[in-house]
C-alpha cells in the first residue's frame, strides 16, 4: 500500500506539471522513491515508464485542448513543453493517428459520437432507459485508460474499439472520471461494462444499473483491490459474479519445447481442407472456420494468425491467436487451443502455448488469457502462471 501511495503521488505530481518537460529524476525526488527502484516500480503498477506516462499525459490533456478552446496548434504546444509546433505535431500523430489540425477539424465538423445510431437497437433501448447518462466518446474513454493503466484496462481498450460502441457517464463528459461503455453484439441486451479507479464510482453506476430487471454488467479491479460496500450492494440486489482474470507476460522469454513428430506452423489458405477435417474429427466449431475463412479472404481481422500443430502430416491441434493494435498498445488474446483425440494431445497443447507466448513476446505485446479462470483448464490461471502470466485484473461479472 505505501508503494502505490507513493507512485499516486508521483502521478499527482506530473499531471500538475503538465507545461515541464519532467526527468526521471525529479519525478522519482518528488515521490520520496530512490531512483533505481522508482522506474520498475511505476512501471508495475501504470504499466509504463515515468517519463512515457508523462509524455501521454500531456498529448490526452493537449487534445482537450483542441477540441474545447481555440488556442492555436503553437500555443497548445508551448502550453504542454513542446519547443515547437512540429515537434508537438509528430508525437500527437504518433499517439492518435492523425495530426493536431485533423483531430480539432474531426471534432468541430461532427457530433462526438462514434458510430451512426441505425442499426444500434439495444444501445438506443438501453439509452431511453437511463436518460440521465451523459455521452462522450471513444477518445477520451481510450484518454482514460491509456492515462491510468494500460495493462489493467486493455481488454476495455480493444472491447470500444471492435464493436458497435457508445461512451456514457454520470460525470463529467470531457475530460472523463469514470464511464460505462455499451456494446451491440446484435443482442437484445447490450454488453455493459463499469470504468472506474474507486468504489465510490462503482456504486454509482450499480445502483443505477439496478433499474434494469435483466441487470447483467462487467467491471474490472485491481487484483489486490477488495470493494466490501460495493459486494454489499450486489447481496443486496441479488446478484452472483463470476470471477475471471486479465494476464500479462512479466518474463523475458519462454522455453519453447520439442517434441518428436510434432511439428508447427503458421496456417494457410492452402490449408483450409485439413482444417475443415479438423473440425469434423471434433477439433473445433463451424464459427472457428468461418474466422479463419473470412481471414484468409482479407475481410477479417488482420491481427490473426491461425496456427497449427501437425502429426504425421495430420492437424492435431489449432489455435488463432490474434494481436490488436490500439495506439500504442499491442496486445495478443490467446484465445483458446483446440485438439482432437490422439495421444499427442498433451505435448500439443503444451506445445501451441509455449510457442504462442514466444512469439507474443517477440512482438513486444502484451499478452491476455482474457478470464481466466482458478482451474487447471489448458489456459486456465495455474497454466497460465506456470509459463509466467500474472494477474493484472480481476474481471467481475454481475448478472441477475
Amino acid at each position: 500500500m505505501e508503494n502505490k501511495n507513493l507512485i499516486d503521488k508521483a502521478i499527482g505530481f506530473i499531471q500538475k506539471n503538465p507545461k515541464e518537460n519532467l526527468s526521471l529524476q525529479s519525478i522519482a525526488d518528488n515521490a520520496g522513491f530512490s531512483l533505481t527502484y522508482f522506474d520498475a516500480i511505476f512501471r508495475q503498477h501504470t504499466g509504463y515508464s515515468p517519463v512515457e506516462y508523462s509524455r501521454i499525459y500531456k498529448l490526452t490533456r493537449s487534445a482537450i485542448e483542441l477540441r474545447r478552446t481555440q488556442k492555436t496548434v503553437l500555443d497548445i504546444a508551448l502550453d504542454f513543453g513542446y519547443t515547437s509546433p512540429e515537434s508537438f505535431a509528430r508525437a500527437f500523430k504518433n499517439f492518435y493517428s492523425i495530426s493536431p489540425s485533423e483531430y480539432r477539424k474531426k471534432y468541430s465538423n461532427e457530433a462526438v459520437t462514434w458510430h451512426d445510431l441505425s442499426g444500434r437497437i439495444a444501445i438506443s433501448h438501453f439509452r431511453r432507459s437511463f436518460t440521465e447518462l451523459k455521452a462522450s466518446d471513444i477518445d477520451l474513454a481510450l484518454d482514460f485508460c491509456f492515462t491510468h493503466n494500460p495493462l489493467k484496462y486493455a481488454e476495455d481498450i480493444i472491447n470500444i474499439t471492435v464493436a458497435e460502441t457508445e461512451i456514457l457517464t454520470i460525470g463529467n463528459s470531457e475530460p472523463l472520471e469514470h464511464f460505462i461503455y455499451v456494446s451491440d453484439y446484435n443482442s437484445s441486451e447490450p454488453f455493459v461494462a463499469i470504468v472506474c479507479e474507486n468504489e465510490a464510482d462503482a456504486l454509482l453506476y450499480l445502483k443505477l444499473l439496478a433499474r434494469s430487471p435483466k441487470l447483467n454488467f462487467s467491471i474490472r479491479r485491481s487484483v489486490d483491490t477488495e470493494w466490501e460496500a460495493f459486494e454489499t450492494e450486489v447481496a443486496k440486489l441479488g446478484l452472483t459474479c463470476r470471477y475471471g482474470y486479465d494476464m500479462v507476460y512479466a518474463n523475458d522469454s519462454v522455453s519453447v519445447p520439442e517434441y518428436d513428430g510434432l511439428s508447427i506452423r503458421s496456417l494457410t489458405a492452402e490449408d483450409m481442407p485439413m482444417i475443415k477435417t479438423f473440425k469434423q474429427n471434433g477439433g473445433c466449431a463451424e464459427c472457428h472456420i468461418r474466422a479463419i475463412q473470412i481471414y484468409f479472404g482479407g475481410k477479417g481481422n488482420a491481427g490473426m494468425n491461425p496456427i497449427g500443430i501437425f502429426a504425421n502430416g495430420e492437424l492435431i491441434c489449432l489455435a488463432m491467436p490474434t494481436l490488436d493494435r490500439v495506439r500504442e498498445l499491442k496486445k495478443y488474446d490467446i484465445g483458446a487451443i483446440f485438439t482432437i483425440n490422439t495421444n499427442k494431445k498433451v505435448e500439443a497443447i503444451d506445445l501451441m502455448w509455449k510457442y504462442v507466448i514466444d512469439k507474443c513476446l517477440k512482438d513486444n505485446a502484451a499478452i491476455s488469457n482474457s478470464n481466466a479462470a482458478e482451474d487447471d483448464t489448458p489456459l486456465g490461471v495455474s497454466v497460465c502462471e506456470c509459463v509466467g502470466l500474472v494477474k493484472v485484473a480481476k474481471n467481475c461479472s454481475y448478472r441477475k
